[in-house]
């Protein structure tokens, strides 16, 4: 397994005081645009490097000639499901590796970062990020994906995210003890995601302070391979069974997470980190700016030296799977599936999973606004409808798919379903759907394709 290549990034003496973490945006590559981004942050302080998430090829080589040379720049992947038993031997892994690789090129980026979680397993999917099983064989499954993707990426570094958790059962392993089984004597680094993690404390019922949050992570997590931090939305959002936290970039930073940045920074010892950043995309430029300037601050006040390599490892290749494990982990994905789609015992399953479905990816008035209609004519509850449909059976995915391109071949399915129940006076809604399928599906393969 080849040792990551990313020192430079850690020890360059160009990167301002010492040896504290770079100060970075990530942010998406097309909301906000790039140019108008850049140009409302030109009046307060810069980034000391800017994380890209996952896009087209060309338009992230595009991306590194717009950004200054002197700003690193970093990759947030996606669609690479390292938790899941099949990732190794999947055509469609292998397939998003080498995407990734080419990103990594375009933007000369040093490591990937990418969560611990999925949208999509044992044939389920979710527009918003599903947690990993927190139990053994979870940890061991996503152990074995995570240094399958490493040895693919050419000696850059991957780093296991921290992955935000909805109001649903987590599993019954700590989630400080999954990452120390998930990263011991390997070569990964961790994001440390602060919003995600409080969402994981509030699940569980334990404090979610700033003092909690440090007093947690100094005695549960591994603290000596967090080489980034992540700071992002996050929203208090009041359910009828309960008040929970949501991970939310569209939301503006709340004070109380900018105070748990602060006492982190200010309390853990973090000696591999190498950059603090802030999540911005799908908020205002100005809302940004005035964001960014404020955490900057933080950052800079507040963080120690880190900067250093990771411990040094030698893993050898991880073990496959034993059938007896892959079969529990397979059977556990799967009721976890559909407990978060179906179950009236979960917060987020009852109350939060239809509007996620009805609109993450693409409200679906906006997408579907004919066929709707006619729904409507016939006396359909469109949106019941469609929801219990959705992950009504697992189907496989032969490509890697973002949500919206899922999306679309459901309601393909959905309507040809409802087409079998209403015979043939429903053609008319048939053809507003293929129409109108066939228009968002062009669209996507226009903006969004990014071909090997």
């Amino acid at each position: 397994m080849k040792q990551p290549s990313f020192f430079p990034f850690l020890t360059d003496p160009d990167a301002g005081c010492s040896l504290r973490p770079r100060v970075g945006l990530s942010t998406d590559l097309y909301s906000p645009p790039l140019e108008n981004l850049l140009e409302v942050l030109a009046d307060g302080p810069s980034p000391e490097y800017i994380e890209l998430f996952r896009g087209r090829t060309e338009d992230l080589k595009e991306a590194r000639q717009i950004i200054p040379p002197n700003i690193p720049l970093t990759y947030h992947g996606d669609c690479l499901w390292y938790t899941q038993a099949d990732f190794p031997a999947d055509p469609a892994s292998r397939e998003e590796m080498l995407r990734a690789r080419r990103h990594l090129d375009a933007l000369e980026s040093p490591w990937m970062i990418h969560e611990c979680a999925q949208k999509s397993m044992e044939g389920y999917a979710f527009g918003l990020y599903a947690p990993p099983l927190l139990t053994r064989d979870g940890a061991l499954a996503a152990r074995r994906g995570a240094l399958h993707l490493l040895d693919n990426l050419e000696g850059r570094l991957l780093l296991v995210e921290t992955p935000p958790f909805p109001p649903h059962p987590p599993g019954p392993m700590d989630l400080g003890d999954f990452f120390h089984l998930l990263t011991r004597e390997t070569p990964l680094g961790i994001g440390l995601d602060i919003g995600h993690v409080l969402t994981y404390l509030f699940i569980t019922r334990r404090p979610a302070t700033p003092a909690s949050l440090v007093e947690w992570l100094k005695s549960s997590f591994p603290l000596e391979r967090v080489v980034e931090i992540h700071v992002g939305g996050l929203a208090k959002r009041t359910l009828p069974t309960l008040e929970t936290l949501i991970d939310d970039h569209a939301e503006s930073v709340p004070d109380f997470l900018f105070d748990c940045l602060e006492s982190v920074l200010r309390d853990l010892s973090l000696p591999s980190l190498a950059g603090v950043a802030l999540e911005v995309d799908n908020k205002a430029p100005a809302t940004i700016a005035r964001e960014f300037g404020r955490f900057h601050g933080i950052v800079l006040r507040t963080a120690r030296e880190g900067r250093r390599p990771l411990p040094a490892s030698s893993p050898s290749p991880p073990d496959a799977l034993s059938p007896a494990v892959e079969n529990r982990l397979r059977e556990g994905y799967r009721q976890l599936a559909r407990s978060m789609s179906g179950s009236s015992d979960s917060p987020y399953a009852e109350f939060l999973y239809g509007e996620e479905i009805w609109t993450f990816g693409g409200a679906m008035k906006d997408l579907l606004p004919e066929t709707l209609a006619l729904l409507d004519m016939r006396g359909i509850d469109a949106r019941s409808s469609f929801v219990s449909f959705f992950n009504r059976h697992p189907r496989s995915l032969l490509r890697p798919m973002d949500f919206l391109d899922i999306k679309l071949l459901r309601v393909l399915e959905w309507i040809d379903a409802l087409s079998l129940e209403q015979g043939s006076s429903f053609d008319p809604v048939r053809e507003a759907a293929q129409k109108e399928v066939l228009l968002l599906q062009d669209a996507q393969t226009q903006y969004n394709g990014d071909p090997l």
